[in-house]
């Protein structure tokens, strides 16, 4: 005798894998787009907090509610985790190769720290080291 999984609009099902079948309604994702464009739908375009996000900076979360991980299988969701380690790997790379210059600190009256930095192109960038803040006394 099978044991029941649970139930999807009163019929039975036996895994999660069937579980999650029945409830998105079609069968398993084979192709990597398809995959990334529907965890991108079922994120809201990686919406997450208050903030949409890109895909390399989603917290892909295993907890039984969030999403994506609510409407994919266990086997497609290690491929969108791996997925994700390629793309972060890819960004870091074209990150590298633009050869980051430190051009200066700015230190504001606001007690901010920001630092300029300027690429092999040309292109400015800051970033933000300490947020504003106030004095201690």
């Amino acid at each position: 005798m099978k044991r029941i999984y649970g139930y999807v609009n009163g019929k039975a099902v036996y895994s999660r894998d069937e579980f999650i079948f029945e409830s998105r309604g079609f069968g398993p994702i084979e192709n990597d787009d398809e995959l990334l464009s529907f965890a991108q739908a079922v994120t809201s375009n990686w919406y997450h907090a208050g903030w949409h996000r890109t895909f390399t900076s989603y917290y892909l979360s295993d907890y039984a509610m969030s999403e994506p991980y609510r409407s994919l299988t266990l086997t497609e969701f290690e491929r969108l985790k791996d997925l994700q380690k390629e793309a972060i790997e890819a960004e870091k790379a074209a990150e590298v190769a633009c050869e980051w210059r430190h051009k200066e600190t700015i230190y504001w009256a606001d007690n901010s720290i920001e630092e300029v930095w300027v690429d092999k192109y040309g292109n400015t960038k800051t970033v933000l080291l300490t947020g504003p803040h106030g004095d201690a006394c």
